[in-house]
């Protein structure tokens, strides 16, 4: 079992549709993730009037509240035993990525020559 840390969850926010389901104490509210923080939505009145706010909060204010965190449709991770999880399909995507880091990084050196080239001596003239 992968548990998702807060460098996770700005990964996730570089792709963008990212949303977290957030505990009792902000009222199960969805709120999207982005690259910056969590932004929750609240009512506020502006003008004289009622409208939606989102409120950024930092990723590690928000993150032991968080129960579900989705990435359009796809769960990709859940809270158990207190512990944020990462569903199978984040873990494949997972792999995924770093079995391509692997490739990346681990090719072999190309083989060059190199020319050794002698430098001859001038002869010195002794008077």
């Amino acid at each position: 079992m992968y548990e998702i840390k807060i460098s996770d969850l700005r990964s996730l926010a570089r792709f963008g549709n990212a949303t977290v389901k957030l505990d009792q104490q902000f009222n199960y509210t969805i709120a999207e993730i982005k690259r910056d923080g969590i932004y929750i939505p609240h009512q506020a009145i502006v003008a004289k009037r009622f409208a939606e706010v989102k409120v950024r909060e930092s990723f590690a204010s928000v993150f032991k509240n968080i129960q579900t965190v989705k990435q359009g449709k796809v769960l990709i991770a859940e809270r158990r035993d207190g512990k944020l999880v990462a569903s199978f399909q984040y873990e494949r995507k997972l792999k995924e990525q770093q079995s391509k880091e692997r490739k990346v990084t681990h090719k072999k050196p190309s083989k060059e020559i190199i020319r050794v080239t002698k430098v001859k001596k001038s002869k010195q003239v002794k008077k």
